[in-house]
């Protein structure tokens, strides 16, 4: 009796035991199949984050820096102006002696002048300016519409001789008078010049 009784408990241990290591086994089968299939269905950031480190966010690529293009103007042409040559030939200023004249400081300054056109083009000079200290005075008007105080249009190679007259009056009479010097501005140039005192104008 003693040893049956033994024996059935064994066999019913045994069972047990084969229960519990078969329910076992399952059970971690199917934990792993679970977290396998939950792995896949986890998006791509949760995997970092239940292991700790976070994904890094995507990052936009940073775009390319190109230098800036500068155009290279073209070489400007020398002036045309540069390559006349002026000459001063005479000077002289004649004051008015009449009443009039005399109480208004009345004068006229004519220039003897010579200009060269050195250079491959022609060019054409504006009409001359005469510089007495800060008083500019420009030429008298051509007589009957003909150029008589300008030079007409340089041809290239060409010279030109021209008399540029200048009328006067107030403080300029006399500061030429003193100093006996003055300026033409003429083709971007300030050419000085002595003036000679010549016998007054009646």
């Amino acid at each position: 009796m003693t040893s049956r009784r033994s024996r059935r408990f064994l066999l019913g241990l045994i069972r047990f035991l084969a229960l519990v290591t078969v329910a076992g086994g399952i059970g971690v089968a199917l934990g792993m199949v679970l977290s396998r299939v939950s792995d896949d269905k986890a998006p791509a950031g949760a995997v970092g984050a239940r292991t700790g480190t976070a994904a890094p966010p995507a990052t936009a690529a940073a775009p390319t820096a190109t230098a800036p293009t500068t155009a290279t103007a073209p070489s400007a042409a020398p002036d045309a102006q540069a390559e006349v040559r002026l000459s001063v030939l005479d000077a002289r200023l004649f004051t008015d002696d009449t009443p009039s004249g005399a109480r208004e400081q009345r004068a006229r300054v004519t220039v003897r002048m010579r200009a060269e056109n050195a250079g491959g083009e022609s060019v054409t000079l504006a009409r001359p300016i005469l510089r007495i200290g800060s008083v500019r005075i420009a030429t008298d008007p051509d007589a009957e519409g003909l150029l008589g105080s300008r030079f007409a249009a340089l041809r290239a190679g060409v010279a030109q001789t021209v008399t540029l007259r200048f009328s006067l009056a107030g403080e300029a009479t006399p500061k030429v008078v003193r100093d006996r010097r003055a300026r033409v501005l003429i083709a971007g140039r300030s050419v000085p010049m002595r003036v000679k005192l010549r016998a007054p104008t009646r």
